[in-house]
């Protein structure tokens, strides 16, 4: 499919020149990479859409910078393949991929003016004069940077780096965006508002991204998509909200926001409905889905936003705890508790809409709603 495009409006200046075009921009598949006997990435595979948001998400060595370089070209995949667009480039060099990269760093020349970082890559391809001018001062547009061609680096904010870096990867119009942690050196405001300007950039042009990061609120508000590493292997592909709501195991339940944890057992399943034996002391029938076997151990996990804390007696009822405040943290709009029941098990729970600052050794009830709970198979357990 071969698209035109009005150079004069800038908005539209990464439309894509692309022939057979699917709805994979990336298809991944078993991709590996050995550094002698260690394995940093273990057959991983995942795609992402056209128009696509995607990051990969994991904590420092769990393979996504490694992974994000491959698709790239800068580490060459010791097994597997990558398509772009449906052409095989798992062994093409950088400059054959019409990729574009945001460094981590910016990688910016320190030298050169902002206009001629932009124009590095397009005089490397030996883009002709007139055309190198138009990528200029549609890129800059694009990112806010119109009248910033003269200047050097040192003479920009962390921010404005950070756009330069991206109007110096979008002016070689690439199929596909990668970026590193692009936000990582900048302080956390600036690093908000950075990741805003950034999504409502890709919504609008529509550029599929890949992005990598080891912030989660990064990745739940900008992303379509989010893929969780650990070790070099997924641990789960999902939307942001059923990542956070639904995880599927207790790595990513622990990663992806804060977790309470429960042990316990099944000790019955009836119609419509499950009976928990929980950690410290509870007795809990849910209706949501439970398809763990009765007698095995699990895992209940509990969102402390999910944890009702109420200061003066409750009615009698069941999934009510008792405990005390050990730990108040107060962030504006919610305080974080720790609580610690009769049974030393520490809980947090999260409150919002706040008319008092609960003092540590305050007595507290807690109450668990059922169905609020999300079950998984103890670790080890099948």
């Amino acid at each position: 499919m071969n698209v035109s495009r009005d150079v004069s409006d800038p908005e539209y200046f990464l439309i894509l020149n692309v022939n057979g075009m699917n709805d994979n921009v990336i298809q991944v598949n078993s991709i590996v990479k050995r550094y002698g006997n260690t394995v940093a990435v273990n057959g991983v595979s995942f795609n992402v859409k056209q128009g696509e948001f995607v990051s990969l998400l994991g904590p420092s060595g769990c393979g996504k910078t490694t992974t994000l370089r491959m698709i790239a070209g800068f580490v060459e995949a010791s097994g597997g393949t990558i398509n772009v667009h449906g052409r095989d480039v798992t062994h093409l060099p950088p400059e054959k991929r019409n990729v574009g990269f945001v460094f981590q760093n910016y990688a910016l020349w320190p030298h050169m003016t902002v206009a001629e970082n932009v124009a590095f890559g397009l005089r490397l391809r030996k883009k002709n004069q007139a055309f190198i001018r138009q990528k200029i001062e549609d890129s800059l547009g694009v990112v806010g940077l119109a009248g910033y061609e003269s200047r050097l680096p040192r003479q920009l904010s962390g921010g404005q780096q950070q756009r330069v870096a991206l109007a110096r990867a979008l002016a070689l119009e690439p199929e596909l965006l990668l970026m590193d942690e692009p936000l990582s050196n900048l302080d956390r405001a600036l690093r908000v508002s950075m990741r805003r300007e950034l999504k409502e950039l890709q919504s609008k042009m529509k550029m599929t991204t890949l992005y990598v990061t080891h912030d989660q609120e990064e990745a739940l508000s900008m992303s379509n998509r989010v893929v969780i590493m650990n070790k070099g292997n997924i641990e789960q592909i999902a939307v942001p909200h059923e990542l956070y709501e639904s995880p599927n195991s207790a790595f990513v339940a622990d990663f992806v926001g804060i977790t309470n944890f429960l042990e316990g057992h099944i000790v019955a399943h009836g119609a419509g409905y499950s009976t928990l034996h929980l950690q410290p002391g509870l007795i809990i029938q849910t209706t949501m889905p439970v398809p763990i076997l009765a007698g095995r151990r699990i895992m209940a996990l509990l969102r402390p936003e999910k944890l009702t804390v109420i200061t003066h007696a409750p009615p009698a009822g069941d999934n009510i705890l008792q405990g005390r405040i050990i730990l108040s943290e107060y962030y504006g709009a919610v305080v974080r508790y720790s609580i610690l029941t009769g049974e030393n098990k520490i809980l947090r729970a999260e409150v919002h809409n706040i008319d008092k600052v609960y003092e540590n050794g305050t007595p507290v009830w807690m109450r668990i709603e059922p169905d609020s709970l999300r079950v998984i198979p103890f670790e080890g357990e099948h």
